[in-house]
């Protein structure tokens, strides 16, 4: 029997950015390539344990925010260089609180 240590869900911000040129919009490669991805991003996550909440875009800026809940930003990464979102992204993972998580964090400082 294998060893194997069960971490917690965590919830994460992803942010990622791209330039004009290599957005899909304007990138044949890129353009191919998301769409393969979109396809099957979330049973990708769900297959690393990453449960995938919202996937928002905006394209003219280039940017994206995706909320997941994972076991670690190493999980995050390992998923986004594998399906390769991060081929032509800056990504950073961010742990993050809802508000009312925050507000009961801050209560314990008083």
């Amino acid at each position: 029997m294998e060893n194997t240590i069960s971490l917690p869900m965590e919830t994460y911000g992803i942010y990622g950015s791209h330039t004009t040129e290599a957005c899909p919009m304007n990138n044949k490669e890129n353009r191919k390539m998301l769409l393969r991805v979109a396809s099957t991003f979330k049973q990708d996550a769900n297959a690393k344990g990453i449960n995938v909440l919202s996937m928002y875009h905006s394209s003219l800026e280039h940017t994206f925010e995706w909320i997941v809940e994972a076991s670690s930003a190493h999980t995050i990464q390992q998923l986004l260089v594998e399906t390769e979102v991060a081929k032509f992204n800056a990504i950073k993972i961010v742990p993050i609180w809802t508000t009312k998580d925050a507000a009961k964090y801050l209560e314990t400082l008083e």
